[in-house]
């Protein structure tokens, strides 16, 4: 796999190519790339014949993430300088755009690799809704900073459209790619969708359980952007009158210091919050669980299902979650 994303990406030096490969190289966990394999082996595909669409998704991924970064202003992504701090804002804008337009490309290979056409049109459908899905969840999460009544509910809406389509894509994806039936294709991406609400929820525990030099980003990064997280969600509804008042205070602030992020720590401790959360990562684990179920046990669906038990012991999971 590792190969393959490399030989996608230009060598010609120019400054299009070395934006792509700060932003890709080198890789982070390729666990949409790995979905589309497990689904197409569990459909009995293989992976040589949708590579190219996985290798398509990862790059959809990091072009949102380098978009999100500049909205965020985070400078640090796995670790370094993120591609808008090391290259400029308009040559990110412009690196990100290029990575959501190479994995309809990439799709079509598929074809050279033996997948008839109707299953390439079909998957394409799926990753421009994706895609769609994707920017209108980005577009919640704006509408959603700084609101502290949002619900439990309404947050885990906007996860599910920000977070879960590459995911649920992904999934479906590969299935359609291998000829999986329309039942198998649904299972999928119920699967998809419940992993990538686990993994969001995993993803906001990041600044609370794991030390920011292994999380790979500012830690503080939600808290600076105003933004209600689900451990906060969850906190303002179980605390106090007094902690209300703190964290409304905390997230009006928005500041980048650790001692801030501390602060909320604390409160997300004493009032439960953050085992709230493991709670939610714990029932959508449960639903994709649930969801696999219909596939039997077997190649590629018992490795998804690994995947999704992974989550529910936090010292399993790679820090590096990047669910958005």
């Amino acid at each position: 796999m590792l190969t393959e994303l490399g030989a996608c990406l230009n060598t010609d030096g120019n400054a299009l190519s070395a934006v792509h490969r700060h932003a890709l190289l080198p890789a982070g966990k390729l666990l949409r790339p790995l979905l589309v394999v497990q689904s197409a082996i569990s459909a009995g595909g293989t992976p040589y014949a949708v590579m190219p669409a996985a290798v398509g998704l990862e790059l959809l991924h990091a072009g949102s993430l380098v978009h999100d970064d500049i909205i965020d202003g985070d400078t640090v992504r796995r670790g370094r300088p993120s591609v808008h701090h090391r290259f400029g804002a308009d040559r990110a804008i412009i690196g990100g755009d290029a990575l959501f337009f190479q994995p309809f490309a990439l799709l079509a290979e598929c074809r050279q690799r033996g997948v008839p056409d109707e299953r390439i049109v079909t998957a394409s459908r799926v990753l421009a809704g994706a895609g769609q899905d994707l920017c209108r969840g980005a577009m919640l999460e704006l509408d959603q900073a700084g609101a502290l009544r949002v619900t439990v509910e309404e947050y885990l809406h906007m996860a599910g459209l920000k977070t879960s389509p590459l995911l649920s894509g992904a999934c479906r994806i590969g299935a359609i790619l291998a000829g999986a039936p329309d039942a198998q294709v649904t299972a999928l991406g119920r699967y998809g969708h419940a992993l990538g609400l686990a993994f969001q929820a995993r993803d906001d525990l990041l600044p609370y359980d794991t030390p920011s030099r292994a999380a790979g980003k500012p830690a503080c990064s939600d808290l600076a952007n105003h933004r209600p997280t689900l451990p906060i969600v969850c906190a303002y509804r179980l605390a106090d009158a007094a902690d209300r008042h703190l964290i409304k205070t905390l997230l009006a602030d928005g500041a980048r210091t650790a001692g801030r992020q501390e602060q909320m720590g604390d409160v997300l401790r004493r009032t439960g919050a953050l085992q709230a959360v493991h709670e939610v990562v714990a029932e959508h684990v449960e639903e994709c669980l649930r969801a696999l179920s219909e596939l039997g046990q077997g190649p590629g669906a018992d490795e998804l299902a690994d995947l999704a038990v992974r989550l529910r012991c936090p010292s399993d999971v790679n820090a590096e979650v990047e669910a958005r």
